[in-house]
């Protein structure tokens, strides 16, 4: 599957598939639950056809998977996970709050674009 032509639900999907592998969770249910999210949180938002995951989830679920790239969960580019060796924790709530800052700018330009083509 093209990576680019998913959306971010999609491939949070994938991403719970992954860390079923990893013994990280044993479900998408359980994930849910791990992260805090509504139970078919996941299933009901692949069905609505949109597909998107709200900056707070994707705070919960940055808090509850910090190996979670969230550049790849948002654009589907890079590698799905953090990359590289040593401590996972360290630095990610830096990287988490940089992160988060760019999702909010980014959602004033799409209210700002969506006021301005209406």
């Amino acid at each position: 599957m093209n990576e680019n032509n998913t959306t971010p639900i999609q491939r949070l999907r994938e991403f719970v598939k992954w860390a079923q592998g990893q013994g990280l969770c044993k479900s998408e249910y359980d994930f849910e639950r791990i992260c805090s999210l509504s139970p078919k949180y996941i299933s009901n938002n692949m069905h609505t056809g949109k597909g998107n995951i709200g900056t707070e989830m994707l705070g919960r679920i940055i808090k509850a998977f910090p190996q979670l790239n969230l550049a790849w969960i948002c654009t589907g580019e890079g590698a799905m996970t953090m990359q590289g060796g040593g401590d996972l924790n360290a630095d990610y709530k830096q990287a988490y709050e940089g992160a988060m800052m760019q999702v909010e700018a980014l959602n004033r330009i799409i209210k700002q674009l969506n006021s301005k083509s209406s």
